[in-house]
C-alpha cells in the first residue's frame, strides 16, 4: 500500500489572451487555498474537455504553482487581515480629523472668550471714566437732612401727619431748587459745546 509512489499531476491550459493571463474560476481558487479535491462535476469537465494540440503529453511552459500552506482554524486569512488593516487605517485617520476638529474648535472658543472678555474689561473701564467725572454732590440724594426731619416727625406724629407739613414743604423746596440747579449747569455746559 504504502510502496506505491505517486506522479506529479500536470494540468495544460490553453491561453487566448493576447495579455498572456489565464483566467481562472473563484471555485478554483479556493480548491488551490484550500488543498480539497475538486468537485465531481469539475473533474467530469476536467476528463471530457479535449487536450490542447502540441505533443499532448508534455507539461505547460509555466511552471506548477506552489500550494499555499493549510490554513488552521484561528488564522484569519489573508484577506480579513487586509480588511482589518483597512478597517483600522479608516479609524486611525476618522480619529486624525475629528482630534484636529476638535483642537479647532478649541482654537475659536478660545478666541471668542479673549475677545469677549477684552470687550466686557472696555466696558468696564468706559463706565468708569462716566461716573468718575461726576460730583460726589451729585451721586447722593439731596437735602438727606430735612429728609430725616421728615421721617422723624411721621413717626412722633402717626395719626397727626398734618403737623408735619413745614418740615415737608422745606424738603420739597429744597429738592426743586437742586432740580433747578442740576438744569442750570447742564444748559451752561450744553451751549458752549453747541457753539464750537
Amino acid at each position: 500500500m504504502g510502496a506505491s509512489s505517486s506522479t506529479p499531476r500536470t494540468v495544460t491550459v490553453e491561453n487566448d489572451s493576447p495579455a498572456g493571463v489565464i483566467d481562472i474560476s473563484d471555485d478554483v481558487v479556493q480548491r488551490l487555498k484550500t488543498g480539497l479535491p475538486p468537485k465531481e462535476g469539475a473533474r467530469q469537465q476536467q476528463h471530457s474537455a479535449p487536450r490542447p494540440a502540441g505533443d499532448g503529453s508534455g507539461p505547460s511552459s509555466y511552471p506548477n504553482p506552489m500550494p499555499p500552506p493549510p490554513a488552521g482554524y484561528g488564522e484569519p486569512s489573508l484577506t480579513s487581515m487586509q480588511v482589518r488593516r483597512e478597517k483600522e487605517q479608516e479609524l486611525r485617520a476618522n480619529d486624525v480629523y475629528w482630534t484636529k476638529r476638535l483642537q479647532t474648535l478649541e482654537a475659536n472658543l478660545h478666541k471668542t472668550n479673549q475677545i469677549m472678555e477684552k470687550e466686557y474689561n472696555d466696558a468696564i473701564v468706559d463706565v468708569k471714566k462716566r461716573f468718575e467725572s461726576t460730583a460726589v454732590a451729585h451721586q447722593l440724594p439731596p437735602c438727606q437732612e430735612l429728609k430725616a426731619k421728615v421721617v422723624e416727625c411721621y413717626k412722633k406724629n402717626q395719626h397727626e401727619t398734618l403737623n408735619c407739613s413745614a418740615d415737608v414743604r422745606a424738603f420739597t423746596d429744597c429738592v426743586n431748587l437742586h432740580r433747578i440747579q442740576i438744569l442750570k449747569e447742564k444748559a451752561s455746559v450744553e451751549k458752549p459745546a453747541e457753539g464750537k
